[in-house]
Formats: C-alpha cells, sequence, structure tokens
C-alpha cells in the first residue's frame, strides 16, 4: 500500500476525491513532532510499501509559484549541533541529509517532465529569510524522511511552491494559494503519480 502524507487538510481535499485502493491517504497536522508522531504511530499499525509526502512549501531564488519539486535531499535549518562535530541540520545516529529514494526519482522524472529538482529544508517556524542555496522549505518533510529512514520504508517527497521568499504580500498570497488552486495541482500530480511504473512491474 502507498501512504501518501501531507501536513494539512487543505493539501489534501481533492486528493481524498481520487477513487483509487492504491493509496491510504494521511493529514499528520503541522510542525516537525507531530509530523513524526502521526507517521510513527501510522507505520506502527499498517504496512505501508511506499511513502509520499506531497504538500506546499516555500521556494527562493530558483523556483516560481506553481512550480512542482522532487525533493532530492532534506535537512533541517533549526537543528545545530556544530560545536560537537556533526554536520548542520544532522541528527545523531542519523546520515547527514536525508534522501528521496533513488528508484523511485528516477521513475518520477521519466514520466512527470514538468517536476524541478531541489533540496528541502524543514524547521519549526514559516521561512522569510533569504539562503543563498537553491532551495524550498517546509515545516515537515524532512522530519518524515527521518521516521521513514528509522522504518526502512522508500520515501519520495515532492513540494508545490506556495510562495517565494521576498515575494511581494507574502503571507496573503500564500493564504490566496492555499485557498483556492493548491489542492487541485496536489490532485493531478498524485493522479500522474498512480501512473508512474516502479522497478519495472507494478505502479507508484
Amino acid at each position: 500500500m502507498i501512504l501518501i502524507v501531507s501536513a494539512m487538510q487543505e493539501e489534501v481535499i481533492e486528493i481524498k476525491k481520487i477513487n483509487s485502493d492504491k493509496f491510504n491517504c494521511l493529514v499528520t497536522g503541522i510542525g516537525k513532532v507531530n509530523a513524526a508522531l502521526k507517521l510513527s504511530e501510522y507505520l506502527s499499525k499498517h504496512k505501508v510499501d511506499y511513502i509520499i509526502n506531497l504538500g506546499f512549501a516555500g521556494g527562493n531564488i530558483a523556483y516560481d509559484v506553481n512550480d512542482v519539486v522532487l525533493i532530492n535531499q532534506a535537512a533541517y535549518h533549526d537543528f545545530d549541533l556544530t560545536l560537537f562535530g556533526y554536520k548542520k541540520g544532522q541528527v545523531p545516529g542519523f546520515p547527514e541529509v536525508f534522501g528521496s529514494n533513488t528508484d523511485m526519482v528516477n521513475a518520477i522524472k521519466e514520466k512527470l517532465d514538468y517536476v524541478k529538482d531541489g533540496f528541502l529544508f524543514t524547521g519549526d517556524y514559516f521561512m522569510t529569510e533569504p539562503i543563498e542555496k537553491p532551495s524550498v522549505f517546509d515545516m515537515e518533510g524532512t522530519s518524515l524522511f527521518q521516521v521513514a529512514h528509522y522504518y526502512n520504508i522508500p520515501m519520495v517527497s515532492l513540494k508545490l511552491i506556495s510562495d517565494v521568499i521576498g515575494m511581494k504580500d507574502h503571507f496573503k498570497s500564500y493564504k490566496v494559494f492555499e485557498q483556492t488552486t493548491g489542492s487541485h495541482v496536489l490532485a493531478k500530480i498524485c493522479k500522474d503519480l498512480l501512473e508512474v511504473s516502479y522497478e519495472g512491474n507494478h505502479h507508484i
């Protein structure tokens, strides 16, 4: 079974209308702890073959609103143990960065020609400060990767750019996006993903 994971009900309104027995949908709530708690709880009770994280994210210099970004790697921007020799964002006992499953990434890129590559930064605040490295930002994604890594379940993340750091009327523009077109675009992405052939013998 495929598990589609999102943070907010606003992201999955249209996804839940898709008539398919290929996936279940989990809404975690906002923030790293909520995301990790809800996903861990679900995985402890259900068999899951793949995790797909779909949701809104902010972007910076490399992206525009409505871009669809396939996350290659993810890390925390608000976790720092560099004093003790770790990379910034690295949690002790875990990799320096987390990554989407390579086979799933390759299959998606082969079929979905509209996706862009991206690095995801996750933290427990709505990012408004610019970072020079081309990046996208959310409040849950990396914690989902951390849980998936712990349970050894393949995962991929695709983010729909809802706002760009530094844009005019940043918060207002985000709220309009959230309440209008965002969920419809995520549903289209979900439908496209369900048609992607993975490992040559079945669909994502």
